[in-house]
């Protein structure tokens, strides 16, 4: 392994794999030797910088937890802002997984992906936050959805199943199509993607997580947040999995049916970013924390992977840090007992089972490294 993998991770697929795990390897957590005695307030700066991808949500997140084990109040203002940056950042998200890393990783034309995602509103430099997503709306019409988002989200709610499907195929006969659209790679994967079942336990979602029991797990299991399982579950029983498909604005139901299939979790994020980009955007995703005790707190975002949480101990100076767990989405995602090794499992013997592979992972989107192994 080399020295990049080693310090951010590197995950394993083993497709068809029925005597073993069908994902192995992970990431280290450098935080159990980083983080005890550096100043807390440098934490936030520094944990955007380790867990670069998605960096603005680590950071509000550690913010956050740093306030509440200070037993300090957010304010309205403060609550503000971090909503907008949390919305602006998870849709800025969601278009590179879109326009970047799908043609990627599958092969395709990943040099117009690139343009197509530099002149999105939410990746332009020369517009501030406001503006960046005051403009989304009319460039995602012009762009990519080629509708007004109310009325491809009004198809969708009519028909979840086929209306993201059915949209894809439309929109790749366009001939005035962007070329950096993901139009084409979305309706050339909708085939496979609609066929590989991932149905897994009750996903998490915030409003039905205990987060003094979650804490308690952390405290009791060094390897908690290598391995993390939901308090009140057995260790060895199916681990829920956590993403846009699964968001506390959406009814269970809606999220049961987005995460029966890996083209319900791609088909989530588009679904998604639509929605931040209307009017009901601000109030998309969910974030919070909570006071453990003095010097003790937690606090968790809905990002674009899924669920994050963030949570630091104190020394009883108030300045510098005893303990700090950060809990990914990718760790829920890629656990051994999780929803994607299941699904991994139990591809078939035949067919393009190293494709499916790659599918699957792409659905569930692990910020690390994956590599699908010859053993397929």
């Amino acid at each position: 392994m080399t020295d990049t993998r080693a310090l951010a991770g590197h995950l394993r697929l083993h497709p068809g794999r029925r005597d073993g795990p069908a994902i192995s390897g992970g990431r280290p957590d450098w935080l159990a030797r980083l983080a005890p005695g550096r100043d807390a307030d440098t934490m936030p700066t520094l944990l955007g910088a380790l867990f670069s991808l998605c960096a603005d949500a680590h950071r509000d997140c550690a913010r956050a937890a740093l306030r509440a084990a200070r037993g300090q109040a957010e304010s309205a203002a403060e609550a503000a802002v971090a909503a907008q940056a949390l919305r602006l950042g998870t849709a800025r998200e969601h278009l590179l997984r879109l326009g970047h890393e799908l043609p990627r990783r599958l092969g395709t034309n990943a040099t117009a992906g690139a343009a197509w995602l530099r002149a999105s509103p939410p990746w332009r430099d020369d517009l501030d936050p406001i503006a960046r997503l005051a403009a989304l709306p009319a460039w995602l019409q012009q762009h990519l959805l080629g509708m007004s988002p109310a009325d491809w989200l009004r198809r969708h709610e009519a028909a979840p199943d086929e209306a993201v499907a059915g949209w894809a195929r439309e929109q790749a006969a366009r001939r005035e199509l962007d070329p950096g659209s993901p139009v084409h790679t979305l309706a050339a994967l909708a085939p496979l993607a609609r066929a590989l079942a991932t149905p897994g336990p009750a996903a998490l979602r915030p409003g039905t997580t205990d987060w003094a029991a979650l804490a308690r797990a952390m405290d009791a299991d060094a390897g908690f947040c290598r391995l993390p399982h939901r308090p009140g579950d057995a260790a060895a029983t199916r681990v829920p999995d956590t993403g846009p498909w699964c968001r506390e604005a959406d009814a269970p139901a809606q999220a049961a049916q987005a995460g029966a299939s890996a083209w319900g979790r791609l088909g989530a994020r588009l679904v998604e970013l639509v929605r931040l980009a209307g009017p009901d955007g601000a109030r998309r995703l969910q974030r919070g924390a909570l006071a453990l005790g003095p010097g003790d707190g937690l606090a968790w975002c809905e990002m674009a992977r899924g669920l994050l949480l963030h949570r630091v101990r104190l020394e009883t100076d108030g300045r510098r840090v005893a303990a700090w767990q950060v809990l990914a989405p990718t760790e829920w995602n890629a656990h051994p007992r999780g929803t994607l090794a299941q699904a991994l499992a139990a591809l078939p013997d035949t067919g393009p089972r190293s494709e499916a592979a790659r599918l699957l992972a792409l659905a569930f989107d692990p910020c690390v490294d994956v590599e699908v192994m010859a053993d397929a």
